[in-house]
């Protein structure tokens, strides 16, 4: 179940700005119009355990597990404690971003950085893979 949180809150991807005019408006169906706005809105949808914009944002091919049950049960077992975007790039329907996560699992550090791709498919950003760091 998506967790409630205010549209006058700051947003859960650590960007300062108020979750309406953020990640709120990628959430309610509006295309994250790049790889890292899409980045940021993927890593709220985990903070508020919105596994279907997860699995929405995921794309087909790509190497993440498609179990809603698996990802709400990271959801729940996890605080997310901030985000920081360190590269993004974009060429064509193809995107990378470079991010450190800010996790915590069980009051222990589960924070980790990653290589994230990403490709457009009808106008719309999905995560395809990534590679730890």
């Amino acid at each position: 179940m998506p967790l409630k949180i205010s549209p006058n809150a700051l947003c859960p991807c650590s960007s300062a700005v108020k979750y309406k005019k953020c990640c709120g408006r990628w959430h309610a169906g509006r295309a994250a119009p790049t790889p890292s706005a899409l980045m940021r809105s993927r890593y709220s949808a985990y903070a508020l355990h919105r596994v279907d914009y997860v699995l929405a944002t995921t794309h087909p091919d790509g190497e993440q597990g498609t179990d809603p049950a698996a990802i709400a049960r990271f959801c729940e077992n996890t605080d997310f404690d901030g985000l920081e975007i360190l590269a993004a790039s974009q060429n064509g329907s193809r995107g990378e971003v470079e991010f450190r996560a800010s996790l915590t699992q069980g009051g222990k550090d589960a924070s980790f950085g990653e290589r994230s791709v990403f490709i457009q498919v009808d106008g719309r950003w999905l995560y395809h893979s990534g590679a730890r760091s």
